[in-house]
Protein backbone atom coordinates (compact mmCIF):
# COMPACT_ATOMS: atom_id res chain seq x y z
CA UNK A 1 0.00 0.00 0.00
CA UNK A 2 1.70 3.41 -1.41
CA UNK A 3 1.71 6.30 1.51
CA UNK A 4 -0.82 8.49 -0.10
CA UNK A 5 -3.04 5.61 0.42
CA UNK A 6 -2.37 4.65 3.32
CA UNK A 7 -3.29 8.91 4.99
CA UNK A 8 -6.53 8.99 2.95
CA UNK A 9 -7.22 5.44 4.35
CA UNK A 10 -6.67 7.01 7.68
CA UNK A 11 -8.81 10.44 7.09
CA UNK A 12 -11.52 8.38 5.93
CA UNK A 13 -11.79 6.19 9.64
CA UNK A 14 -11.21 9.48 11.15
CA UNK A 15 -14.22 11.35 9.19
CA UNK A 16 -16.30 8.60 9.66
CA UNK A 17 -15.27 8.18 13.64
CA UNK A 18 -16.09 12.15 13.92
CA UNK A 19 -19.65 11.83 12.52
CA UNK A 20 -20.84 9.04 14.61
CA UNK A 21 -19.05 11.08 17.55
CA UNK A 22 -20.89 13.96 16.50
CA UNK A 23 -24.51 12.03 15.63
CA UNK A 24 -23.97 10.83 19.57
CA UNK A 25 -23.56 14.06 21.03
CA UNK A 26 -26.11 16.24 19.61
CA UNK A 27 -29.10 13.83 20.23
CA UNK A 28 -32.27 15.02 20.96
CA UNK A 29 -31.08 15.21 24.88
CA UNK A 30 -27.97 17.01 24.62
CA UNK A 31 -28.11 20.03 26.66
CA UNK A 32 -30.75 18.83 29.08
CA UNK A 33 -30.95 17.62 32.70
CA UNK A 34 -33.05 16.19 34.49
CA UNK A 35 -33.13 19.25 36.79
CA UNK A 36 -33.87 21.83 34.32
CA UNK A 37 -36.58 24.10 34.55
CA UNK A 38 -38.89 22.14 32.14
CA UNK A 39 -38.50 18.78 34.00
CA UNK A 40 -37.40 19.19 37.21
CA UNK A 41 -40.36 17.64 38.62
CA UNK A 42 -39.00 14.56 37.02
CA UNK A 43 -35.46 14.78 38.71
CA UNK A 44 -38.37 14.20 42.13
CA UNK A 45 -39.90 10.99 40.91
CA UNK A 46 -37.89 8.54 41.93
CA UNK A 47 -37.98 9.52 45.35
CA UNK A 48 -41.71 9.74 45.25
CA UNK A 49 -41.91 6.39 43.27
CA UNK A 50 -40.00 5.22 46.95
CA UNK A 51 -42.03 6.66 49.09
CA UNK A 52 -45.29 4.41 47.84
CA UNK A 53 -42.97 1.61 47.29
CA UNK A 54 -43.40 1.60 43.73
CA UNK A 55 -46.98 0.59 44.12
CA UNK A 56 -50.27 2.54 42.41
CA UNK A 57 -50.34 4.13 39.17
CA UNK A 58 -48.76 7.73 38.88
CA UNK A 59 -51.62 9.97 37.70
CA UNK A 60 -50.15 13.63 38.21
CA UNK A 61 -47.24 15.72 38.64
CA UNK A 62 -47.34 19.31 38.89
CA UNK A 63 -45.26 22.24 40.12
CA UNK A 64 -46.99 23.52 43.08
CA UNK A 65 -46.16 26.93 45.62
CA UNK A 66 -46.10 26.50 49.14
CA UNK A 67 -49.66 28.41 49.66
CA UNK A 68 -51.09 25.28 47.37
CA UNK A 69 -49.89 22.64 49.24
CA UNK A 70 -50.43 24.43 52.45
CA UNK A 71 -54.22 24.72 51.04
CA UNK A 72 -54.27 21.24 49.82
CA UNK A 73 -53.50 20.52 53.21
CA UNK A 74 -56.16 21.83 55.03
CA UNK A 75 -58.85 20.29 52.26
CA UNK A 76 -57.61 17.35 53.31
CA UNK A 77 -58.13 18.02 57.46
CA UNK A 78 -54.35 18.56 58.28
CA UNK A 79 -53.08 21.65 59.28
CA UNK A 80 -49.79 22.79 57.93
CA UNK A 81 -46.57 22.73 60.11
CA UNK A 82 -45.40 26.47 60.36
CA UNK A 83 -41.83 26.48 58.98
CA UNK A 84 -40.12 29.67 60.71
CA UNK A 85 -37.62 31.81 58.33
CA UNK A 86 -33.82 31.16 59.11
CA UNK A 87 -33.08 34.43 58.49
CA UNK A 88 -35.07 37.50 58.65
CA UNK A 89 -36.58 38.87 55.41
CA UNK A 90 -33.97 41.30 54.17
CA UNK A 91 -34.29 42.66 50.50
CA UNK A 92 -31.31 42.01 48.69
CA UNK A 93 -30.14 43.99 45.95
CA UNK A 94 -27.28 41.19 44.53
CA UNK A 95 -29.61 38.20 45.27
CA UNK A 96 -29.68 36.84 41.49
CA UNK A 97 -32.65 36.26 39.71
CA UNK A 98 -34.27 33.01 39.63
CA UNK A 99 -36.04 31.51 36.20
CA UNK A 100 -39.72 31.56 36.91
CA UNK A 101 -39.76 28.66 35.21
CA UNK A 102 -37.82 26.73 37.67
CA UNK A 103 -40.24 24.70 40.19
CA UNK A 104 -39.15 24.69 43.63
CA UNK A 105 -42.03 22.43 44.77
CA UNK A 106 -43.98 19.77 42.94
CA UNK A 107 -46.81 17.47 43.98
CA UNK A 108 -46.55 13.97 42.70
CA UNK A 109 -50.13 12.04 42.78
CA UNK A 110 -50.17 8.22 43.16
CA UNK A 111 -53.63 6.04 43.48
CA UNK A 112 -53.44 2.60 44.41
CA UNK A 113 -54.70 1.08 47.91
CA UNK A 114 -52.63 1.98 50.46
CA UNK A 115 -53.80 0.66 53.98
CA UNK A 116 -53.14 2.53 56.84
CA UNK A 117 -49.69 2.60 58.61
CA UNK A 118 -47.84 1.75 54.78
CA UNK A 119 -46.77 4.91 53.53
CA UNK A 120 -44.04 5.84 56.32
CA UNK A 121 -44.44 10.23 57.17
CA UNK A 122 -48.15 10.23 56.03
CA UNK A 123 -50.46 12.93 57.71
CA UNK A 124 -52.46 11.82 59.16
CA UNK A 125 -50.22 8.82 60.13
CA UNK A 126 -52.83 6.19 60.60
CA UNK A 127 -54.77 7.08 57.35
CA UNK A 128 -55.69 4.50 54.74
CA UNK A 129 -56.79 6.01 51.06
CA UNK A 130 -56.92 5.54 47.35
CA UNK A 131 -54.63 8.60 46.80
CA UNK A 132 -51.29 9.43 48.03
CA UNK A 133 -50.32 13.13 47.59
CA UNK A 134 -46.66 13.79 47.99
CA UNK A 135 -45.16 17.24 47.55
CA UNK A 136 -41.54 17.01 47.07
CA UNK A 137 -38.76 20.25 47.43
CA UNK A 138 -36.85 19.98 44.51
CA UNK A 139 -33.68 21.87 44.52
CA UNK A 140 -31.72 19.66 47.62
CA UNK A 141 -35.07 16.62 46.66
CA UNK A 142 -35.95 15.99 49.97
CA UNK A 143 -40.39 15.21 50.89
CA UNK A 144 -42.16 18.32 52.43
CA UNK A 145 -45.22 16.26 53.12
CA UNK A 146 -47.18 13.19 52.34
CA UNK A 147 -51.00 13.13 52.43
CA UNK A 148 -53.17 10.19 52.20
CA UNK A 149 -56.90 10.38 51.02
CA UNK A 150 -59.80 8.65 49.76
CA UNK A 151 -61.07 11.25 47.72
CA UNK A 152 -58.75 14.29 45.76
CA UNK A 153 -59.23 17.79 46.33
CA UNK A 154 -60.64 20.26 44.60
CA UNK A 155 -57.70 21.40 42.35
CA UNK A 156 -55.97 17.67 41.52
CA UNK A 157 -56.93 15.60 38.61
CA UNK A 158 -57.37 11.63 38.69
Amino acid sequence: MSAVRWWRWVLAAGLVIACILAAACSGPRSGASATSGVSGCAAVLPLARSVVHDEGTLIEVRRISRSEADALSRQLGVNPVARPRSRPAVPNQHRPVRSPGWPHTCLVVYRGDYPAGTIAGASPPAVAGRYVLIVLRVRHPAVDRILVTDRLPAGVHS
